[in-house]
């Protein structure tokens, strides 16, 4: 799924990407700078299922190729994975940052002279948002029997010359993207997939058992009061009616 832009996914097509990816299959999902701020979609309500979020913003970093503030990130650091087999060097333009969480991890990682920057709509300018450090760009996981890399940057999947397929490394990174998304899941991690759900299942429902017993026992004081009230009128029933009958006297006179 290619960075849409003025267009929303709907709640339906998302469940069938969800159920899609939980079932076994792979899942590409790019974004661009601003994501869904500035493309004006909804991509993060897909990722966000999956324990990553597209951040609205630009990352920029200063490098030895370049001494100028630059949205062209050059990166040589790689995670071992066989995402990033035989993957030395590559270089991505416009690319927004990342935040991972449930069993998210990161793939690409800037280097410490990198921060990110927000557009002001105001000022029409990018701001700096916080001080130079990594910043994610891409991660990967795995959902079921599926898996899913995303990237905030979509210029590595084109021709554009010097950030595209053919600029150094690129086209091996995407060719083991691709590998690594069809193959299949190994029945352990689907395993541990299962646990993991079922762990955040019983947590829930422990959660809405405390709400449950909170409401029963709300319930039980207010039926005391009921009766308390129903009995106390009970033993009383005369003062209701010296008191209606006063009321009616005072009236007449």
């Amino acid at each position: 799924i290619g960075n849409p832009i003025d267009d929303l996914f709907s709640s339906i097509e998302i469940k069938i990407i969800v159920d899609y990816v939980r079932s076994g299959g792979g899942l590409l999902l790019l974004s661009e700078y601003g994501s869904d701020h500035l493309q004006k979609t909804n991509i993060n309500d897909i990722s966000g299922k999956f324990g990553i979020s597209f951040e609205k913003n630009i990352v920029k970093e200063i490098n030895k190729t370049n001494q100028n503030c630059s949205s062209i990130l050059h990166i040589q650091d790689f995670v071992k994975h066989p995402l990033t087999k035989s993957v030395r060097e590559i270089k991505i333009g416009g690319a927004c940052s990342l935040v991972l969480s449930k069993e998210a991890k990161s793939l690409l990682n800037t280097n410490e002279n990198s921060w990110p920057e927000i557009f002001n709509n105001s000022t029409e300018q990018w701001v700096k948002e916080e001080e130079e450090q990594k910043q994610i760009i891409a991660a990967y996981s795995e959902f079921g029997r599926g898996k899913i890399v995303t990237f905030g940057d979509i210029d590595i999947f084109t021709t554009v010359s010097n950030i595209g397929l053919n600029s150094m490394d690129n086209k091996k990174l995407v060719q083991n993207i691709i590998t690594w998304l069809i193959e299949p899941s190994k029945e352990p991690k689907v395993m541990s997939f299962i646990l993991n759900q079922l762990g955040d299942l019983q947590y829930e429902i422990r959660e809405t058992n405390k709400v449950i017993n909170n409401l029963i026992e709300t319930m039980t004081i207010l039926e005391k009061r009921i009766s308390y009230i129903e009995e106390n009128t009970q033993l009383f029933p005369d003062s209701t009616n010296l008191e209606n009958s006063s009321e009616e006297e005072s009236l007449q006179e």
